[in-house]
């Protein structure tokens, strides 16, 4: 496990080992083709892509969750 080789992060408080899960996932996600998906995962973005080409209307923009979840 990665955590055992680097003792800091059992120092962290709660609060800074979720402040660094949130950096962690952003550094990931700048370079999504990093992050392998299997066939069933593939497929479900397929369907969900299919729902949302059918009915634009009931997506929601990054925009409005991120105003819904208080972060705008």
């Amino acid at each position: 496990m990665i955590a055992e080789r680097l003792p800091e992060i059992a120092a962290l408080s709660p609060q800074e080992k979720w402040l660094l899960a949130g950096e962690l996932w952003d550094a990931v996600a700048e370079d999504p083709a990093a992050v392998p998906q299997n066939e069933a995962q593939r497929e479900l973005i397929r369907e969900r892509w299919e729902e949302f080409q059918a009915n634009p209307g009931l997506g929601t923009t990054w925009e409005a969750i991120r105003r819904r979840l208080g972060k705008a």
